[in-house]
């Protein structure tokens, strides 16, 4: 599930000037023409649904792709060979027929990054590599460095870069206020007044001041939905269990009675049957009312024209089913 960093992360270094920053940290360079960026950045509208978080080509000799997460995904290295390929596939587009030809193409050399702010313990740095999802050996490979960009780690390589230190400092300030108990939007507000005061962000932060207020406004909402959902699921669940319960306990009751003794098979009929009634009752009610309430959530949301990648956060469901449900509705 993407989380307000994921969204923040991308908005903030489609920026070309803190891109240009931030790639000259990863591969050394020092250019200072934010023309030499090209952002290509997959959007899943037109290249088979594919949506990575932040990709680009510098200075036509490397191509970028970095990707933010607050849970590492070990099939990150899967995803970025996905990438890499359509992002491969729109570079070469003005002269595709070359690819037909007896020389060989010049390609940007690909680099693959996956940033990481959460609350697991993970080593400062490390690689994600293809080869170890492979049953046999082979010879292909693609390596993913993960940078951990929690406080106290890779320090060295964030102060080289102002952008990534700016955002660094505002997404640990915001964990670090929901660690002391705040909810999200108290610990957003108090993040977003403190870069402001200490020049954080601070020309960023105005000029989005809107979008994320009801970013973080849709993220908390989000939240007190979820626990409704469970609550009136176990209410719904109770409910159908006691008369699943009632019902079985009466039915073996009966019949262990008549066997056994009418007395003994009622007691132990009615025991077991309200036991078991209201343990598949639980089971089957939460599971039906999550279902139904996410449906209805779905319905509602597309109805309200809210993103798609909102509606995947807020039920957890895949983009392919809320589509198939916007396509029936």
């Amino acid at each position: 599930m993407k989380k307000y960093r994921d969204g923040i992360f991308r908005d903030y270094f489609s920026d070309k000037k803190r891109l240009l920053d931030l790639c000259n940290a990863l591969t050394g360079e020092h250019g200072d023409n934010p023309d030499e960026i090209i952002i290509n950045t997959l959007d899943g509208v037109f290249f088979g649904n594919l949506k990575n978080d932040l990709s680009c080509v510098y200075k036509n000799n490397f191509l970028i792709l970095i990707e933010h997460q607050s849970t590492p995904n070990e099939n990150m290295p899967l995803r970025m060979l996905f990438y890499v390929a359509e992002l491969f596939k729109q570079y070469i587009e003005p002269f595709k027929e070359k690819i037909y030809r007896l020389n060989q193409i010049e390609l940007p050399t690909p680099q693959f990054y996956l940033f990481y702010n959460g609350r697991k313990d993970e080593p400062e740095k490390r690689q994600m590599k293809l080869s170890t999802a492979f049953k046999n050996f082979s010879g292909l490979e693609l390596i993913v460095n993960f940078y951990n960009l929690n406080e106290g780690n890779n320090e060295k390589f964030i102060q080289q870069c102002k952008s990534l230190n700016h955002y660094c400092i505002f997404v640990n300030r915001m964990e670090k206020n929901k660690k002391s108990g705040m909810d999200l939007e108290s610990a957003f507000k108090e993040a977003y007044n403190y870069c402001k005061n200490h020049d954080v962000m601070a020309e960023y932060l105005e000029s989005k001041e809107k979008e994320l207020i009801s970013m973080y406004g849709f993220e908390y909402d989000d939240e007190v939905a979820k626990r409704v959902q469970r609550e009136e699921a176990i209410e719904i669940g109770l409910a159908e269990g006691r008369a699943i319960g009632l019902a079985e306990g009466r039915a073996e009751g009966r019949a262990e009675g008549r066997a056994e003794g009418r007395a003994e098979g009622r007691a132990e009929g009615r025991a077991e049957g309200r036991a078991e009634g209201r343990a598949e009752g639980r089971a089957e009610g939460m599971a039906a009312g999550v279902e139904k309430n996410k449906f209805d959530t779905v319905k509602n949301l597309l109805l309200a024209k809210t993103p798609l990648k909102y509606i995947v956060a807020a039920t957890g469901w895949s983009e392919e089913k809320i589509l198939q449900i916007a396509e029936k509705s």
